[in-house]
């Protein structure tokens, strides 16, 4: 039986390092740009279970303070205030931006209700090119386990067909689960062969018809890592690194 991977190792944190971004004004000057741009922002609360959409109002470093439109949900909205953590995302020029915060305040902006968080001290900034991606092996497949989003009750696997750090291809037939862009799967588990599983949370960022072989049929779902902790990270490079050896080996 694999071993659970949830607690972060301290010496883990080291491999996000040289993407994070600390300069105050830059931090500031790209939350900006989100804002001026218009972009979606997406906030995760809830240990990745729930989140709203929302945008980039307004940034004040003078009073350390970041403003968000409410989403569209009420609901949502009043369990969002009542969370202690969250995590912040959007992407700018096909580059990720994220941050953690802390707990988010009811405010004003321009005479209507918003959201106010702090300023983040540290921000990750990562590209699509940064992460190195494999095609997974056809000898020992790998899959992820989900809730059915039409079915919640029943719990599907999806086989992988490639993977990197920051994400994952999912392979589905015509008899399997229709997924949509912009859909999150929470608890979702991905089982690593010598490594461990991985409890994650992903997001459907693309979706697109494919063939293999015979089969004709086949749709593949670009999927991402919503707010992977630094210690699954290292478990999803050890397991590339482990089948590029493997690999190299039988050649």
């Amino acid at each position: 039986m694999h071993a659970q991977l949830n607690q972060p190792a301290a010496s883990d944190a080291l491999d996000h390092e040289r993407y994070q971004v600390h300069s105050r004004f830059e931090i500031a000057s790209l939350l900006r740009a989100v804002a001026d741009s218009h972009i979606a922002v997406t906030v995760y609360f809830n240990q990745g279970a729930d989140f709203i959409v929302t945008n980039v109002l307004d940034v004040n470093p003078e009073f350390e303070e970041l403003i968000l439109d409410l989403g569209a949900d009420d609901a949502a909205n009043q369990r969002l205030l009542k969370s202690a953590r969250m995590t912040v995302v959007t992407f700018l020029d096909h580059i990720r931006l994220q941050f953690q915060a802390q707990r988010a305040e009811e405010t004003v902006h321009e005479q209507l209700p918003a959201l106010r968080i702090r300023l983040p001290e540290v921000l990750l900034r990562l590209q699509r090119r940064n992460f190195y991606r494999i095609r997974t092996p056809v000898a020992k497949p790998i899959a992820a386990s989900f809730p059915d989003p039409a079915n919640r009750g029943r719990r599907v696997s999806l086989r992988i067909f490639d993977l990197s750090c920051g994400g994952v291809a999912l392979m589905a037939g015509e008899d399997e689960p229709v997924l949509e862009t912009g859909m999150i799967l929470a608890d979702c588990r991905i089982d690593l062969p010598e490594v461990g599983a991985l409890n994650t949370v992903l997001e459907v960022r693309n979706a697109a018809k494919h063939e293999e072989g015979a089969r004709k049929n086949l749709r593949r779902y670009g999927c991402q890592f919503v707010s992977l902790p630094p210690a699954l990270a290292s478990a999803v490079q050890r397991y590339i690194t482990k089948t590029e050896r493997e690999r190299a080996q039988r050649s």
